[in-house]
């Protein structure tokens, strides 16, 4: 994961779960965040189209690509359905579908989606920034979970909230949002700085509400310097977030050196999320990927986080999985925790280091009825479940305490 180079060339770094002595693994779904009040699925998709409606009237870009959506299931599947129960992945992966393979030709709204994508993308980081709880409201097995964690433990994140890394602030627990810190960066080689052990490592495999794209303010400004006789002398793009003639501060995820190829590079952080998305949303629309099938089309930019992934788990102590269900449309995610836990059962599966010996695979989820627990094992078959414990009381103190012990 220590940047985007070449395969054909020789790299002399590794990849962060080898670099990194980290005992303990966390992948965690949206049952993490469930507790603290954020929403799920079907209510998500609710309430970002009230939120949508709420300021572009009923008559907007979602609603009528939600009309479209129901002729194209009823004329090629002879599917009818009410707009309140279309499936909220499913018809994403529609839109992105249209965006990515430019259907619409030369109607296509810009790089980074077309309208409805583009909104909802907004409306999906409003209703979340809303029910994040700030400060003291943040639920004491949030400050639990987070004291709890040392700087040897990696946390692999399918949320876009950012509720984590508000309670680690909270308790002054260091982390960072990037795999490697580099203290020098050749064209074949980089050098790990080893402040980087210092650090909780919280690599959020979607995006965040949080983060914004460099990526349409450089073509722009690439635009500009293509063709000067077209602009004013010294013209650059106007941008909220990007250049001279910026209002909002936005900072890269990244720091220090990095690789010159590395997609993070062109990721920033906002702290006044708020001021971001009141802005038109063609102007800021923060980098996530939505849920949908196709999510895929668009996760270039985080694929450092998933770089070695594969190898992962054989020398860990611990891997936890909390609140994911793996999801139908995260088929991609199934393959990569596959590997990690097969790694972890069945490398060294009595690995023991300072006192410490592998425990076995530890799950959370909430489960409240044994068809639900029936069919959360079957999505886990891949696990040797002699080897797994779990709990399906949700995320809670106790639980919590069970995890990290």
């Amino acid at each position: 994961m220590g940047g985007n180079i070449s395969p054909t060339k020789r790299l002399a770094i590794t990849s962060p779960v080898k670099s990194i002595s980290t005992h303990r693994i966390f992948f965690l779904g949206a049952g993490f965040s469930q507790p603290a009040g954020l929403p799920l699925g079907t209510e998500l998709f609710r309430l970002v189209r009230n939120r949508v409606s709420a300021r572009y009237g009923s008559d907007n870009h979602v609603e009528r690509d939600l009309r479209d959506f129901k002729l194209y299931l009823k004329r090629c599947y002879g599917r009818s359905i009410d707009s309140d129960e279309i499936d909220f992945e499913e018809f994403l992966g529609f839109l992105d579908v249209e965006h990515y393979m430019r259907l619409r030709g030369k109607d296509t709204w810009s790089e980074e989606g077309n309208e409805a994508q583009l909104m909802m993308r907004v409306a999906i980081a409003e209703v979340l920034y809303d029910r994040t709880p700030r400060g003291a409201k943040i639920p004491d097995v949030y400050r639990r979970f987070v004291r709890g964690l040392t700087t040897t433990d990696l946390i692999w994140t399918f949320n876009y909230d950012t509720l984590l890394e508000r309670a680690l602030e909270l308790e002054g627990v260091p982390y960072r949002l990037f795999p490697l810190r580099f203290s020098e960066v050749h064209p074949l080689s980089s050098v790990v700085d080893r402040s980087s052990e210092k650090e909780v490592v919280l690599l959020k495999l979607h995006g965040s509400v949080d983060w914004f794209s460099r990526s349409s303010f450089d073509r722009s400004v690439a635009t500009v310097k293509s063709a000067p006789y077209l602009y004013p002398p010294n013209h650059e793009p106007k941008d909220p977030l990007f250049g001279k003639n910026a209002t909002i501060i936005a900072v890269p995820i990244t720091e220090g050196p990095r690789p010159e190829t590395e997609g993070l590079k062109n990721l920033y952080r906002v702290k006044e999320l708020e001021s971001a998305l009141s802005q038109p949303f063609w102007k800021c629309s923060p980098f996530i990927l939505a849920p949908s099938s196709m999510k895929l089309f668009y996760a270039e930019p985080l694929l450092e986080f998933w770089r070695g992934l594969q190898n992962a788990g054989g020398l860990h102590l611990s891997l936890c999985i909390i609140g994911y269900s793996l999801p139908k449309y995260d088929e991609y995610a199934m393959q990569a925790i596959y590997h990690v836990a097969r790694n972890y059962q069945y490398f060294e599966p009595n690995l023991q280091h300072r006192g410490r010996k592998k425990t076995k695979v530890r799950i959370v989820d909430f489960q409240s009825t044994r068809k639900g627990i029936t069919g959360f094992r079957r999505r886990y078959r891949f696990l040797n479940w002699r080897r797994t414990e779990a709990r399906f009381d949700g995320f809670n103190n106790e639980s919590a305490d069970w995890l990290l012990r």
